[in-house]
């Protein structure tokens, strides 16, 4: 196999070509909110800062026994993810629920995986 040897321009070049199309499919990712909750549950399957990240804000979503803060949530994501959070939730508002885009078998994975961490601590009286 043959090395490629690029000059400095070209491989600056490419790199800007790459970032600019990272931020074309971000955009258009964003206009399909099914399509940013699979990012986000993809995620939130795996066992990293932004997975317990993106699982604190499906659970959030998911129902009143979990919470989400989110300025670790969005403070523990990198800008896809980020991109799909905020997709995500211009789509949430007037009656919209996330188990329109994720199935009760995945969030019950995230549940499984997750769910002690996030799970809302009441205090009794």
């Amino acid at each position: 196999m043959k090395t490629q040897t690029l000059t400095r321009e070209e491989f600056i070049a490419q790199f800007i070509a790459k970032q600019e199309q990272e931020r074309a499919n971000c955009a258009d990712m964003r206009k399909d909110p099914q399509a940013c909750a699979t990012v986000l549950w993809k995620l939130a399957c795996g066992d990293t800062s932004g997975g317990r990240a993106a699982s604190a804000l499906l659970l959030s979503l998911w129902n009143n026994h979990f919470a989400a803060n989110m300025r670790d949530v969005m403070g523990n994501l990198d800008i896809k993810h980020t991109e799909a959070v905020l997709g995500l939730l211009e789509h949430m508002g007037g009656g919209c629920w996330l188990e329109r885009y994720l199935t009760q078998d995945q969030i019950v994975r995230v549940i499984d995986q997750w769910g002690e961490f996030h799970e809302v601590r009441r205090v009794r009286a």
